[in-house]
């Protein structure tokens, strides 16, 4: 099993932060690797809201569905997502800090087929990963920042 970990402190209430980075509609302003996203179901915030995205991964186009599985008001959510015939599980967690806001990251995921599909996560899937997080994490604190 895979598991990667972001977390960033934003200089912004929770409420602020939640607001932005809860809204489907602000992903493409700070994960650069999603150029489209659609709700699914009329549902779009908390259990059961489903979006289908198109994703640039390792240089290819690809289409990603995503489903609320667990959610927290003010707390944070669990998405489940699946990219390159796996399924991940990636959950986002809020906490209020004197005024700012650590949000934290987890995505988890196990490579495919077992032996090669770990090889190549190591050596390409995971720091590709690591990456998109950084910037967007980086990203979504420049945008509530500013």
């Amino acid at each position: 099993m895979t598991k990667i970990e972001e977390a960033i402190d934003i200089s912004a209430p929770l409420e602020k932060v939640y607001a932005f980075a809860g809204d489907w509609r602000n992903l493409k302003r700070y994960f650069l690797y999603v150029h489209d996203i659609k709700s699914v179901n009329e549902k779009v915030i908390g259990v059961g809201a489903r979006y289908i995205l198109r994703v640039k991964f390792l240089g290819r186009m690809m289409t990603s569905d995503w489903e609320c599985i667990e959610f927290l008001e003010k707390g944070g959510w669990t998405f489940t997502a699946t990219l390159m015939g796996g399924k991940a599980s990636k959950k986002w967690h809020f906490i209020s800090e004197n005024g700012s806001t650590r949000v934290i990251f987890t995505m988890e995921y196990k490579p495919s087929p077992p032996v090669i599909g770990n090889i190549i996560d190591i050596l390409l899937i995971r720091p590709q990963w690591k990456k998109i997080y950084k910037r967007a994490f980086a990203e979504l604190k420049r945008l509530i920042e500013a």
